[in-house]
């Protein structure tokens, strides 16, 4: 599909196969999505023989015109062909490629260059921060051939081949000249394009000397770049489905392993990459490869195992027989409860990666596969997993539930190729949360563009976590798992709500910094609209998605994701660093009338609604404490100024390493379990503020009778506190805080009540936050994490009007240090 806006390529796949995981393609006038080319004209022609569409535009004096064509002869190739010609005065033109965009790499992207072979680099890549001139510079590549191999969780495979066939300036007298040529890879995009002219000083080389004349190049009046791609569609997910089609003359080099997860990485010992092959069921592998040339085979296999092979390609075909590897263990699962199975190496032996895509991707680092995880997730159904690959050692194994369970544990010896069966109890119940029903209302799936998650490796994930709601949130796209819960037969242990998540990426005149991230749901999925419905989120403020989406007939909660980062510094993605249209953070020490805050609370003149008429913020995403504190502060200074707005605690995961429902958002509901769910009531709950977040902790916070987000009448009243907690899930301490000033801290034992009188000398608020000392066990459990809780405000009507008034900002605007920040800003928080 392509669409209208800046002709964007958006779906990309084989007629019948349900294989597409393209995100997008884009041409970028000077590498900048603000600098998309702005589409007027899109046409389409079909003959007996190709189909073309052809889109066409101006964009700073220069006209350009984009042909994608598909023919019978290569029905697995898209032609791509770009002319853009200097017609008048604008903006210099001094390089011109096409953006791919793959987040969390969705796509692995894997280099090459046709011209050179040494400056081949596979799945290695370059550190790259895009915010960084000179990283930027140091990531640039000479290659003229982007392949973005998908996911191999996903059935069937796909892999795309973006080719650079040529590329050249056209100048007015018609001379021709070529055009050196440059890609660019990061975990989210790859960039693959040509300068507009060659640099007066250096040579094909691309370095320093080269990318400081970028500014200077051009093109002159009646001058035109030409550029002419492909991109090859391979029905596998591997690079030798495109480089055996690129190479295609080359000698079939074949054989066979073992092992059919064994992936074989294929170098030239006098040169880089070649190409990466998956092999198939049964073991077979094949790819193409140039006559009389040295090859490096790196076989890496599911346990650890590697070996390196020499082959000298004389002969056509060349079959290599058996490739063998050493043997591995195997330990078999065999649990029919819903479990997470957490395995760690002991002494010399090296806590083990199940699900790698054995890649071994990298920008710098390493950079996990979607299914990539020390552990193994089991829905307690006929089609998990029955057995997994380790290498020969020692491993202590835990079972865990999420917070609400015990764990178990055990400890096991392997030798190589010994099979074992794992004796390990299930968790059992150890806390009650009746009255409570735990939910992540930010999960990501195989429908993001940012994840290759499988939907129903994502359902087994959540039933492992032993949480009950799951909220669909993709970006842009309107999902519901319940069809895949169903199938599993899980629908009596999890209910799912039908959302998405609105993204803001590109940055435009309404919204120079996007309007963020942020969820909505419950959504209509509509199967037959593009992206199933999904709400539009570019080049909009937040306050005119709120208004699309309050006009919908669902009651739907929008959720601002993400609105601060522990790096303190202005992103897109998350809105209270720049406030979409200011460019500055949100000054929580000031009134929300201020210069630059007052965005927040600007109508618009047409639909009246503001920045801040979302209903709820996620005060924790993920294990990142640091920006709990930072949002924390901007939340108490909205509830001083009497905007009240539901604060959530959310998982945001993305890939199976990421544990799902942790954190997550306990809401209060009379119906409690998955059975009788009512979707309305847990909405309506959740938007009163009827709800606390977690790491682990089970909480409970009344005054008097009134719990969060409920209404408590009186001068003075006791505020009962108590925190359960499983065995494996400390705490020790609690807090508590009136209009967001600490009052009282004291220690806390799990299960034990501990009771504050207050007195209250207006209308004001309460909170409440639990913690404790992570030990070794819940770091097994939830590494990266600390037990931790927060409940949402109670509020106090001190003079019994029957109405709440806000307590305001303090006189001068000086607020409480902890509202600014913690006392101690280590991630563990507060202390006495």
């Amino acid at each position: 599909m392509i669409s209208s806006r800046g002709g964007l390529l958006i779906d990309l796949g084989h007629c019948g196969r349900a294989d597409d995981q393209w995100t997008g393609l884009q041409g970028l006038f000077n590498f900048s999505r603000e600098n998309a080319l702005p589409v007027d004209r899109i046409a389409a022609e079909v003959t007996a023989e190709e189909a073309c569409i052809a889109v066409a535009g101006k964009h700073e004096g220069v006209d350009f015109k984009t042909t994608y064509s598909l023919d019978r002869i290569e029905p697995g190739r898209l032609r791509v062909t770009t002319e853009l010609v200097r017609t008048g005065p604008g903006e210099a033109l001094f390089l011109f490629g096409d953006l791919v965009v793959h987040g969390h790499r969705s796509l692995s992207p894997f280099s090459v260059s046709t011209v050179d072979p040494v400056d081949s680099i596979g799945f290695q890549h370059p550190e790259v921060d895009s915010d960084s001139t000179l990283s930027l510079i140091g990531a640039v590549l000479p290659i003229d051939l982007q392949i973005l191999v998908g996911d191999e969780a996903l059935s069937p495979g796909i892999a795309y081949g973006l080719w650079l066939r040529r590329a050249e300036r056209v100048l007015a007298s018609g001379e021709r000249e070529a055009v050196p040529r440059l890609g660019i890879n990061g975990e989210d995009f790859s960039l693959l394009g040509v300068f507009s002219r060659a640099p007066w000083l250096g040579d094909e080389r691309i370095g320093l000397v080269e990318l400081v004349q970028i500014p200077w190049l051009d093109l002159e009046v009646g001058d035109r770049l030409e550029l002419e791609r492909e991109i090859w569609v391979a029905d596998r997910a591997d690079a030798a489905g495109v480089t055996d089609r690129v190479f295609g003359d080359g000698i079939l080099v074949s054989g066979r392993v073992e092992d059919p997860d064994t992936r074989i990485a294929v170098y030239r010992t006098r040169g880089g990459a070649w190409t990466h092959v998956a092999p198939d069921a049964a073991g077979r592998f094949a790819f193409r490869a140039p006559k009389e040339t040295e090859l490096e085979l790196r076989l890496r296999s599911p346990g650890g195992r590697e070996r390196s092979e020499t082959v000298v390609v004389v002969r056509d075909p060349l079959d290599l027989g058996v490739l063998a590897l050493d043997p591995v263990a195997h330990v078999e699962l065999g649990s029919s409860e819903p479990v997470r199975l957490v395995f760690r190496g002991e002494g010399e032996t090296p806590d083990p990666v199940f699900g790698s895509d054995l890649r071994q991707l990298a920008f710098g680092d390493p950079v996990p596969g979607f299914l990539e995880a020390n552990f193994v997730s089991l829905a307690g159904r006929p089609d998990d997993p029955t057995a997994v690959a380790l290498a020969p050692g020692r491993y202590r194994v835990v079972a865990t539930r999420g917070p609400e369970w015990t764990v178990s544990e055990t400890r096991i010896e392997l030798a190589a190729g010994e099979r074992l069966r794992l004796a390990l109890p299930p968790p059992v119940r150890a806390v009650d949360s009746a009255g409570w029903i735990a939910a992540d209302l930010h999960v990501h799936s195989e429908k993001s563009d940012d994840s290759a998650f499988a939907l129903r490796e994502r359902v087994r994930a959540f039933a492992a976590s032993g949480a009950e709601v799951v909220v669909a949130t993709d970006h842009d796209y309107v999902a519901d798992y319940g069809p895949v819960i169903a199938a599993m037969g899980l629908s009596d242990a999890i209910v799912s709500i039908v959302g998405g998540e609105v993204t803001g990426t590109v940055r435009s005149r309404q919204a120079p910094h996007t309007m963020g991230h942020a969820n909505a749901f419950p959504l209509t999925r509509r199967p037959e609209a593009y992206r199933a419905g999904a709400p539009f989120g570019e080049a909009r403020r937040l306050r005119d998605v709120v208004a699309a989406l309050r006009a919908r007939p669902e009651p739907v909660f929008v959720q601002l994701n993400h609105p601060r980062n522990e790096h303190r510094r202005l992103e897109n993605n998350d809105f209270l660093t720049h406030l979409s249209v200011v460019g500055e953070p949100f000054d929580p020490m000031r009134p929300l009338s201020a210069e630059g805050n007052r965005a927040l609370v600007e109508r618009d003149p047409d639909h009246g609604l503001r920045d801040l008429d979302f209903d709820g913020i996620e005060l924790l995403n993920g294990s990142s404490l640091g920006a709990y504190w930072m949002t924390r502060a901007d939340w108490f200074s909205w509830l001083l100024q009497g905007e009240a707005r539901t604060a959530t605690a959310t998982s945001d995961s993305h890939r199976a390493g990421e544990i799902a429902a942790l954190p997550r958002t306990y809401v209060a509901l009379a119906s409690d379990r998955v059975s009788g769910f009512d979707r309305d009531a847990f909405v309506a709950a959740l938007r009163a503020g009827r709800a606390y977040g977690t790491t682990g902790p089970i909480l409970s916070v009344r005054l008097g009778e009134a719990g969060p987000g409920q209404r408590y009448a009186g001068e003075t009243g006791r505020l009962h506190v108590r925190a359960q907690a499983a065995p494996w899930v400390p705490v020790d301490r609690v807090r508590v805080y009136v209009n967001g000033d600490p009052v009282e801290s004291s220690a806390l034992s799990p299960g034990v009540a501990v009771e504050f009188p207050l007195v209250f000398a207006a209308d004001a608020f309460v909170t409440v936050e639990v913690e404790g000392e992570p030990g070794e066990l819940y770091r097994i459990a939830a590494p990266g994490f600390r037990p931790f809780a927060f409940s949402n405000p109670i509020f106090v009507d001190a003079d019994g009007d029957g109405e709440w008034t806000p307590p305001g900002l303090p006189s001068g605007g000086a607020l409480p240090v902890t509202i600014v920040a913690p006392l101690s800003e280590r991630s563990r928080g507060l202390s006495d």
